[in-house]
């Protein structure tokens, strides 16, 4: 079940099971943990992180798989989800709580007073958001859905966000990171665009070795870019807008987790429905 905003005892047993993994005679990798516990690899960087509280059955798994005693962390595993079921009682009884009005905006019925960052042009944007990736703690959520592939777009900004996304995955940290990348393909007829499927084998093939980078495919069939998103951490979303001549992109930035939480649950959304970017290059597809 995912508990948002994170509570503390959620936060407490992630840190106690990131230390059981590192305590381990040979520490397991995200990918050989969600073999164990028949989930996602990006389920178990939000377990490890404490983005997510695990069933127990998820949380035993986990247990195991790092060499400890199932048996020895039921009574804290209980522990946690009781304080946090209690928590949730807690805040749903508060008084005063609509749920249709914002706390950020008490008087402001039915929306909340947001600062935006706007970016008017290509590099804007792309430094920004670069800036943020090197920021990052532990999670990315990207979507590219444009009818050219990156390696179309020539602004020095735009190479180094995107070096940067897989530099961030790729690099050694006691944090336990993940980055998911959903990628439009565009089609025609349903067929894929050349162009994209010739920059989708080479991403492919560059990224696959980064255990803490996932890719899926999303088929694209209409003649327009779509609205791109980048969502860093918990609270940092960027909009992208893109379309007309090649290069042309603006956008903002958002940094709020009420804001966020929109825009995760819709990833969230697509996500699940989306086949990995190596079934679908190995399907016929590519």
């Amino acid at each position: 079940m995912t508990d948002r905003p994170k509570h503390p005892e959620q936060l407490a047993f992630a840190a106690e099971l990131r230390e059981l993994r590192r305590s381990a005679p040979r520490k397991p990798t995200e990918e050989a943990l969600a073999r164990a516990v028949g989930c996602a690899r990006s389920t178990v960087s939000a377990f490890l992180n404490g983005h997510r509280f695990p069933s127990w059955e998820s949380a035993s798994g986990l247990v195991k798989a790092c060499g400890g005693d199932p048996a020895g962390w039921h009574e804290r595993w209980l522990r946690a989800s009781r304080a946090i079921e209690e928590r949730k009682k807690d805040r749903a009884a508060e008084p005063d709580q609509d749920p249709e009005v914002s706390p950020l905006a008490p008087d402001a019925v039915g929306g909340a007073l947001l600062a935006a960052h706007w970016y008017r042009d290509n590099r804007e944007f792309y430094e920004a958001a670069r800036a943020c990736v090197l920021k990052a703690r532990s999670e990315i959520r990207v979507t590219y859905t444009r009818r050219y592939p990156p390696s179309q777009y020539t602004t020095p900004a735009s190479a180094e966000y995107f070096r940067a996304v897989l530099d961030w995955a790729e690099a050694s940290s006691e944090d336990e990171r993940s980055v998911r990348r959903i990628i439009g393909m565009p089609e025609h007829d349903g067929i894929a665009d050349p162009d994209m499927l010739a920059w989708a084998r080479g991403h492919h093939e560059d990224s696959r070795h980064i255990l803490n980078y996932e890719a899926n495919v999303l088929r694209w069939p209409a003649a327009a870019d779509g609205l791109n998103m980048a969502l860093i951490d918990d609270s940092v979303v960027f909009l992208a807008f893109s379309g007309g001549p090649r290069q042309r992109l603006n956008g903002f930035r958002v940094e709020d987790p009420v804001f966020m939480n929109y825009f995760s649950a819709y990833f969230d959304q697509l996500w699940a429905a989306l086949p990995p970017l190596s079934a679908y290059l190995a399907n016929g597809r590519g």
